[in-house]
Parts: C-alpha cells; structure tokens; sequence
C-alpha cells in the first residue's frame, strides 16, 4: 500500500501528463473508426416549368450513411430531386439518384440509396380546344323539330395535366329547355370538369337555338290488311236469323301517311290493317255486288290530333259480294 502511495506521490507532474496524453489518443483513435447508419430522407421536388406534379405528392428515401459517431449523432441530410422536360423517357419520368441528389455534412458517406430509381407521377401540363354541347331537356312543341343549337364560344380552351386533359372530350352546359315554338338564344353557364387542376378560358356560352315548323314526309306501307265487319241479328232463342257470306274484291291494301318523320317511328306496320264496315242496310241487299269505303281505325287517334296530316287508301273504295247463308246456326248468347 506504501509503494503505491509513494508511486504517485514521487514525479506526480510528469505521471498526470503522461495520463492526459494516454486519454487524448484514446479520443483521437476511437473518433475515427467509422459506422454505417441507416436515415430516411424526405425529398423536395423541383419541377421545371410546364411540368405538373400533384401538390400532395410525397417521396422519402431510405440512405445509408457512413461516417464516426459522432457525425452520425443528430445527422441532418437534405433531399433534392430536380426534374425537367429531358427526364421524360417513353412517357414517364424515370429518375436514377446518386449522392448528388443529398445534402450533408463533408466527414459523412452516403454508400447506399433505396430505391435507386425512382418513377415520379409528373406529367407534362397541355392546353387544347375542347367543344362546347349544349345539355337539352324537354322536347319542342308537336308540329316543330329542332334544326340546330350553336354555341358562342363554340369551343373554349382547357389547360392541366395531360392525362386529364386528354380525357376531356366536351364541355356541357347547363340544362337547355326546349319546350318552345320558335328560334331563340340563351346564355347558359358552363358545367367544368370535377377535377380540380383543369382550368377553362370561360364560364359562359350563349346558345342560339333553331326551331322550325316540321316538313312532312310521304310514306308508302303496302300489303295492309282489309278487316270486314257486319252485323249480326239474333233471335230470342238465339238463333242467327240472318247469316251471309261475303266476297271481297280485294283482301290487301297500300295505305300511303303523310306525317312529321319522328312519327313515322312510332308506327308499327303489322299492327297496321283497315277495315270495310257493312251496314245492316248493305247486307238487305242480298246477292248484289255493293261498294264499302275503308279506313285506317289505328292511326286516327294520331290523326285527329294533328299529329298525321293525312291518310290515302289505295284503293280507297271496293267491291264486295253479300250472298245470305242459308243454314242457320244456334250460338251461345255473350
């Protein structure tokens, strides 16, 4: 115990220096053996001008950092990506990152980056003219047909992403009513696109609408068929009293409709027939040969509401036969 008291006791200046030295090359030696940390990197994007990239796009990377402890202790490196029209390569912007991409302190390495390649969603920003159509609601009134709706401006200017301005076919206005009889113009809003980095060279467009009496057409429906009605007289016991046979002339007619062309949509020419109605008073003249006019019972609703301007029967008068049955028959009373 004397012996080490009187080792630091003898030369104790020369003992402290030689322990401050041993410590300082201690700190020296240990500061510069090197360690590899992993840092996630936020990057800040840089796009040159008429590039677009979506304003809540983010990117971190993952770097591996080399350096002494100490540097890497509350290491701060900052990450930039700076992207222009060049970067474009088959339609997309494929960039590779290096070093130069970071920013940190010189006494650490950057050795490793993921990914290495990285695929921003960065398109380039277009304009183009897109048409301006009309939104209809209604129809014009019976008698009248629309012949054109035109716009002013007819076609407006639309900028943004590329990928959305290519998917932008038209632009719609607001509803156009066009339950009228004459030509008018209305201004009318814009309905723009629901994405909200298009932007359009207008709000409005003026309308002008062009409506005429309609011009009809003349439509020829032949090998109608010819329905013959007569009336029949029963007795109390339910006996046909009077029964007859008749002999038509013809069995098929041409039935000819002059109308507006939308109409001419609604009929259906096997539901088309006419009929040749025979009155008790032509059938009391048993075995004569008498003349029955016919009609068109399925498009007369049309026609008397204006609908049809008119109807030809070709022919429009025939020819029929009444000879009396003279077998009587007994029917069921309805």
């Amino acid at each position: 115990m004397k012996r080490i008291i009187n080792f630091f006791r003898k030369d104790v200046w020369r003992k402290l220096l030689a322990l401050m030295l041993a410590c300082l090359l201690y700190w020296n030696l240990s500061d510069r053996e090197k360690v590899s940390k992993p840092v996630s990197v936020p990057m800040e994007l840089e796009v040159a001008a008429g590039l677009f990239l979506p304003e809540d796009y983010k990117l971190d990377v993952r770097v591996m950092a080399k350096g002494t402890e100490r540097a890497l202790n509350n290491l701060k490196i900052k990450g930039n990506i700076k992207v222009d029209r060049n970067d474009r390569m088959n339609g997309k912007f494929r960039l590779r990152l290096d070093e130069r991409n970071f920013e940190h302190r010189k006494d650490v390495e950057i050795t490793r980056i993921e990914p290495e390649f990285v695929e921003l969603p960065v398109q380039m920003y277009i304009q183009r003219d897109v048409k301006v159509t009309p939104k209809t609601s209604g129809k014009v009134l019976d008698g009248f047909e629309l012949k054109a709706l035109s716009c002013d401006p007819a076609t407006i200017r639309i900028g943004g992403p590329e990928n959305e301005v290519n998917a932008i076919e038209y632009i719609e206005t607001e509803p156009l009513k066009l339950d009228f009889d004459r030509n008018f113009t209305q201004k009318l809003k814009l309905i723009h696109p629901q994405l909200p980095n298009i932007v359009c060279s207008a709000n409005e467009t003026i309308v002008k609408v062009d409506i005429s009496p309609v011009l009809n057409q003349r439509k020829v429906f032949e090998n109608i068929p010819v329905r013959y009605l007569f009336p029949h007289t029963l007795s109390s016991s339910g006996v046909l009293e009077n029964r007859f046979t008749i002999l038509p002339s013809v069995s098929r007619v041409s039935v000819i409709i002059t109308a507006p062309p939308a109409l001419f949509e609604e009929i259906e020419p096997e539901k088309l027939y006419v009929v040749a109605d025979l009155s008790a008073e032509m059938l009391s003249k048993h075995s004569e040969r008498i003349n029955v006019r016919l009609y068109c019972p399925e498009t007369m609703r049309s026609f008397s509401a204006g609908r049809i301007r008119e109807i030809e029967i070709h022919p429009a008068v025939v020819s029929v036969t009444v000879q009396p049955d003279n077998i009587n028959k007994t029917i069921k009373k309805q």
